[in-house]
């Protein structure tokens, strides 16, 4: 990944809840790797390495605050907010010194990923491939026109079906790539079926759901690997202001189900061409940074 080695920097990053903050001190940001293995899709992974020069600390963190998700020949360890699913860093003891821990830059402040250069890895075809955990679980209605998908978490815990049109190059519903300060840190892209048309399946144990701000919707993740899932009302929502924008709210979550593209099996996401919607500057209250 390029950077400017003139050009020495302080970044600070953090999950989306705050329970984790780290800062590193290294060269400028310029690009970052989009690699195509199957932890990375699920979850939106775009990485660089701490060099060996390079300065990183934990600022705040507990061992509670941070899930370790590993697998195959568990030669690399994924972490994660264990409260709101960021993917924050993933390490490596093996590896040469300056290869052995990766920043998620989704997580750094102020840093703005659309702009990044992409350096592709192609991590899908090294090891053994990645066999996508069966759907178990029970199926939406069948629409005239539509097409059933299906799709899981990485570990398999948490399956999902959709009944959506076909996810291709013909696909005319809105795909959003949004940068607000949860979408952009935990890598998902949106689509939007009707309600009815998507089934989250698993153990309600294995399941976690954020929520924040007005409280209204959540965020749905494995706990076990942190792929995050769907975005839905809050089961637990609490009584809010009876006004325009909480009604909107409420008449939304009540037509529409969104999907993390990502964690749908046999979906060329290359085919399907997302909006960039600038949440982080139009939606109020502001993100504040820990």
């Amino acid at each position: 990944m390029a950077t400017d080695t003139a050009t020495r920097r302080t970044y600070r990053g953090n999950c989306h809840c705050g329970a984790f903050v780290y800062e590193v001190d290294m060269p400028e940001i310029k690009s970052a790797c989009d690699c195509n293995c199957s932890i990375c899709r699920k979850k939106g992974y775009l990485s660089i390495l701490v060099g060996a020069d390079d300065e990183y600390r934990a600022i705040k963190w507990s061992e509670e605050d941070l899930t370790e998700y590993t697998f195959g020949p568990k030669n690399y360890v994924h972490q994660f907010c264990s409260r709101c699913a960021t993917p924050v860093t993933g390490y490596c003891p093996n590896a040469p010194p300056g290869r052995q821990r990766a920043l998620i830059v989704r997580a750094i402040q102020g840093l703005n990923t659309w702009s990044l250069d992409k350096v592709i890895f192609d991590g899908a075809a090294l090891g053994n491939r990645y066999e996508s955990p069966e759907y178990k679980g029970s199926l939406p209605p069948a629409v005239e026109g539509s097409k059933l998908y299906t799709g899981s978490c990485h570990c398999g815990k948490l399956g999902i079906a959709v009944m959506s049109k076909p996810l291709d190059e013909t696909y005319s519903d809105r795909v959003v790539d949004c940068n607000c300060s949860i979408c952009e840190r935990n890598g998902c892209r949106w689509i939007y079926p009707p309600s009815g048309a998507v089934i989250l399946s698993g153990n309600e144990a294995d399941m976690g759901r954020y929520s924040f701000g007005r409280h209204m919707l959540c965020k749905t993740f494995c706990k076990t690997c942190g792929v995050c899932m769907t975005n839905g009302p809050n089961p637990q929502m609490p009584e809010v202001e009876d006004n325009e924008e909480n009604r909107a709210t409420k008449n939304w979550l009540a037509s529409y189900s969104p999907v993390n593209l990502r964690v749908l099996d046999g979906v060329d996401m290359s085919r399907l061409k997302p909006t960039q919607v600038d949440g982080a500057g139009k939606m109020d209250p502001q993100y504040e940074n820990p």
